[in-house]
């Protein structure tokens, strides 16, 4: 499936690409259907990808139980992987539909929810979107005909992805090495602010290891275009302190056991990027995604 859609991005209109979309006609193993055939009154590849996702559920009915759930998963991960190439409005009103056809079978609905936070939102999510995975969050988090822990569990994801969106300027609070509070506000004035969270559960070794190594990262520090914050979501304590103390001498290092609560961290280590007036420009990313943002040589 994957390599059908590098023909789609990599090709024009040609004859390779139809065959290419012609395969799609053919079920692939492990999947659960054939998928949807464009017709060739749709020329651009984002009219074909939004022809697909629009009838790709058509020969399915969702109120019957998933009796092969490993094929639905692959199915759900095809269809999702032509959203980055369809149009917005067209996206949000399928996930719109597929989730209300769902909700005559409270399995399939609580399914269709785990599938997409793993496909859109988690640490095994190919494609990430804040907007599309609320489309699918934001129903499920008020369907009464999920269990209240599952309610509960996406509003709380929701809760998290709102509070700091990509436009969003951030002001968290932390505890510093010293025990004091601080807050990010606080940080000497620069162009831009990198926060790298990390945690006591994940070995963050070799990441803080790569970053406090990289030449680029290095010099913008110096040259104060770049100020960088380390943040352990742990509780102050003096163990912690002493260990921070070794962290780079260039970074400012701190601490909070809420930030795991109130701020949209998937995986660890996560970092943020912020402008000058310390609004989000990206978030949620890895080091290596850091470094390449950073630095022309990782890209």
């Amino acid at each position: 499936m994957r390599r059908i859609l590098l023909l789609f991005t990599t090709l024009a209109m040609t004859s390779t690409m139809l065959l290419a979309q012609d395969a799609l006609a053919e079920q692939q193993p492990g999947t659960l259907f054939a998928y949807p055939l464009a017709p060739d009154t749709c020329s651009t590849l984002e009219s074909r990808c939004n022809y697909i996702i629009t009838h790709f559920w058509e020969n399915y009915d969702i109120s019957k139980p998933i009796t092969d759930e490993a094929a639905f998963e692959t199915t759900f991960r095809d269809f999702v992987d032509f959203f980055r190439y369809s149009h917005r409005n067209i996206v949000l009103s399928v996930v719109r539909d597929l989730v209300n056809k769902a909700q005559s079978n409270t399995a399939n609905l609580q399914k269709i929810g785990e599938v997409a936070e793993r496909a859109l939102y988690g640490t095994e999510a190919e494609y990430w979107s804040d907007e599309v995975y609320v489309a699918f969050a934001k129903p499920l988090a008020a369907s009464k005909k999920l269990p209240r822990e599952l309610r509960n569990h996406y509003a709380e994801q929701l809760a998290r992805i709102n509070a700091v969106q990509l436009g969003a300027t951030l002001d968290l609070e932390y505890t510093g090495t010293d025990g004091a509070k601080h807050r990010l506000s606080e940080l000497p004035a620069a162009k831009t602010y990198i926060l790298l969270f990390v945690d006591d559960d994940t070995d963050s070794t070799i990441g803080r290891l790569r970053l406090s190594t990289d030449v680029a990262l290095n010099s913008l520090i110096a040259s104060g275009e770049v100020s960088f914050l380390c943040l352990c979501t742990n509780k102050y304590n003096a163990d912690w302190a002493t260990a921070a103390a070794g962290y780079a001498e260039n970074w400012t290092v701190g601490c909070g056991d809420n930030l795991v609560r109130t701020l949209d961290l998937r995986a660890f280590p996560c970092c943020y990027i912020l402008d000058e007036n310390r609004t989000i420009v990206n978030k949620a990313l890895s080091v290596e995604g850091l470094m390449s943002a950073v630095n022309p040589m990782y890209r």
